[in-house]
Formats: C-alpha cells, structure tokens, sequence
C-alpha cells in the first residue's frame, strides 16, 4: 500500500507540474517562424517580471501565479557578479548581454513567446525555452538577437536542436565582424595584444569519447616567431561553463603551442590536464575559446563552419588513397609554396589523425601515411596512422585533409562517393 500511495503521489505531482508549466495555454507552430521548414514547437504566452542575465529570465506564464526561471536554449552569456539591474557587473560582455535583453523585454511590453520542441526540457531548476519578443510590430527569436549582435556564444542542444545551425551561422557572422565578445579589446588593451594565436580542438576522437577522455584536447599556437606570450590566468573554455585557467608563470614560447586535455594527469612542460572525467566539447557543433584575465576573447575555434569558410592551402593538396592490400595514404603538394600541415587533420569516417609538430610539405613533396605502425616509427615524410586494421573502404570511402572546423583542404573519393 506504500508503495501504492508513493507512486500515486509522484504520478499526480508530476501531472500537476505537465499541466502548470508544460500545457497551459500552449499551442503548436514551426519553431523558426510562420510558413518556415523544420521542427514543430510548443509556444506559451507569457509575460516577463525579472531579467536575470543575458541567457535567464523570470516569466509568469499567463493562467499561472507561479513564475519561473526560464533559461534560453541554445545560447551562453558571459557570467554577471551582481544581478540588480541598477548597478550590474560582471565578467567582460555580461552586461551589455543582460542591458540588450532587458531593454528588448522593454520595447516587447515585457509580453513573450515562449516555445521548446520538448515541453520538459529543462537546466536544473529552470525551464529550457526559446524566448521571443515583440520589436517593431513582429516576433523575434532573442537568442538570435543576440547571436547577431556578438553578446552571447552558440551552445548547441543535441535534444533542442530547432535553431542551432541559424545560432552557429549568426555567431560566426558576428565573429567576422569583431562586435561584441568577438572585438579583442572590448574591454580594453590586454596583454601582448598584438601578438597572433592560432586555437584547434580534437572534438571527435575515434570511437567513444567517453573512452579515453584525454584523447579531447585543446591546442593553443603562438604564431610569432620572436614574442613570448605570459599566459598565467588565462583560460579556455567550451561554450558550457567548464573552463580550464592556466597556472601563474605558464608561459607560451614563440611558435610554441600548449595543449590542454579533458581528463586527469599531471602537467608536463606544455601539457596541461582539465581534470575532467567526461569529454567537453558536443560532436554536434561547439567552440574552444581562449580569453585573457581582463575577459577579452584571444583565440578561438567554432565548428563546424558556415560562414566564411575558406583556407589559403584550398587546392594546394592532392590526396590518393591506396585502398587494396596494404592500405595507406599519400598527400602530395602541388602548390608552388610550402604547406605546413601541423594543425590539420586527416579524416575518414570515424578515424582522424591529427598531424604533429614538423608536418611541413616542400612543393612537389608527397607524405604517406600507412594506416598500420606506430608513431614511433614516423619519419618527416612517413606516418602512421597506428590503427590495427584496414579500414578503408574499397568499394566505396572518402579521405580528407581537413581544418578541425571541418573546411576541405584536400580529398580523394571512390565507389559512388564525393567528397
């Protein structure tokens, strides 16, 4: 009979809480607007009574005296320190994310549209919605407002996935245009501000991520060849809010690069450990970002690209793939200029390597990399792959030499297959 009354309890408790927050007064539409392609969405009316962050706010949905903490899917703003509106403050960019919001709340009557495909999406306590707002006589997505205008950072859902391509696609637009947190020096000159750094991360290791953990890594290249970088209190983060600051004193040589894995381990000369024990970064679409100790972004990869994605070695390599008995690959420049793969990766379905340090190609040189052997064996032209079978494709695969960002750099292709 306890166990009877328990489960009534919970069945009518969790009934109670489908019909208050889910189902009052909800109604069905696309999720991207009137008349447009892709998932449905359930839409709630509802008006907002507090403005939390740049990413939360607090809404009482209409029928309802209860109000809820609603947080935006899909989108990340940087951490405020003090809430009251008045006199707000925080990490570099989260006010003016939180200003932007309240003042579009402002413009929409503070009356909003909520919608999620899944009415029980929820982060901890707070319900997960898309959030709209009247401005100029029509509805707008505020995360894509935001987006737009570089206030907050794409933070892809595997569940909620209606607007992650036009978030990531407005994200990098704004990234080519330097506003917001994509301006360097948005809260003022940091330190060694002109000296150029290059960011990749490995976010789609070989089999199952959560196998080897360290095997997710994060590289940060010093491209000058004469200025040290002192990257003490600096810190990299995905667009969640894990983030890995550097020790005082780490200093980033010339040319040098340092290399932050997910999991555990003790740091060695340039490698350091997260300290994690799951992968950071969503295979779907995320960023690696790197800013300095005054807030300001520095270095950064978003992936995939789809905004601007082009690569001065485009066409420079021609990819062959010996795909009968012993498999290997061979990446020829034919470009009039040395390529330097080193922060590139070969790919085909499911199986990545990433070429080290010394992967520069002479033009008119040809490397090969066997898919066999260890990378004890490699020489400056010879690699290997170290897998302990074949698994090229002969009837049909591709291969590629690609960014970490996923734009071409080279590719063959067999059987019926493109590249």
């Amino acid at each position: 009979m306890r166990r009877l009354l328990l489960t009534y309890v919970l069945l009518v408790f969790a009934c109670a809480w489908t019909t208050s927050a889910a189902q009052a007064r909800t109604y069905m539409a696309p999720c991207v607007g009137p008349g447009k392609s892709g998932p449905m969405c359930h839409f709630w009316t509802a008006r907002a009574v507090s403005i939390n962050d740049g990413d939360t706010i607090g809404v009482r949905i209409d029928g309802q005296h209860r109000v809820w903490q609603i947080r935006f899917i899909g989108v990340q703003a940087m951490e405020l320190h003090h809430y009251d509106p008045k006199r707000r403050s925080g990490e570099c960019n989260s006010v003016e994310a939180a200003d932007r919001v309240q003042q579009l709340a402002r413009e929409s009557h503070n009356r909003v549209l909520l919608s999620a495909q899944h009415p029980g999406t929820r982060f901890t306590y707070r319900l997960g919605r898309y959030i709209s707002v009247k401005v100029n006589g029509r509805w707008q997505d505020l995360g894509a407002i935001e987006m737009s205008e570089g206030h907050t950072l794409w933070m892809s859902d595997e569940r909620e996935t209606a607007w992650n391509n036009v978030y990531n696609k407005l994200g990098q637009q704004a990234e080519q245009k330097h506003i917001g947190l994509w301006d360097p020096t948005h809260c003022g000159s940091g330190p060694d501000q002109n000296v150029p750094l290059r960011a990749w991360v490995n976010w789609d290791q070989h089999g199952v991520d959560q196998a080897d953990v360290n095997n997710e890594w994060v590289k940060i290249q010093n491209l000058s060849a004469t200025t040290s970088v002192s990257v003490g209190r600096w810190w990299v983060r995905d667009s969640g809010l894990r983030r890995f600051t550097f020790p005082r004193g780490t200093v980033l040589r010339p040319g040098a690069t340092i290399t932050v894995h997910d999991g555990h381990g003790q740091r060695s000369g340039d490698e350091f450990f997260w300290g994690l024990g799951v992968p950071v970064f969503q295979n779907i679409g995320d960023g690696a970002y790197l800013f300095d100790p005054q807030g300001d972004l520095r270095a950064s990869l978003v992936y995939p690209c789809v905004v601007a994605c082009t690569d001065p070695n485009q066409g420079a390599l021609q990819i062959s793939a010996q795909v009968r008995g012993h498999q290997y690959v061979l990446i020829r420049n034919v470009s009039g200029q040395a390529v330097n793969l080193y922060g590139y990766e070969l790919r085909a379905p499911g199986w990545p390597y990433d070429f080290g340090p010394n992967s520069v190609l002479q033009p008119g040189q040809t490397m090969r990399v066997d898919l066999d052997g260890a990378t004890a064996q490699d020489s400056a032209l010879d690699r290997h792959w170290g897998s302990p079978y074949p698994f090229l494709h002969p009837r049909a695969d591709t291969v590629r030499v690609q960014t970490f960002s996923e734009i071409p750099i080279g590719c063959d292709a067999w059987g019926g297959v493109s590249c």
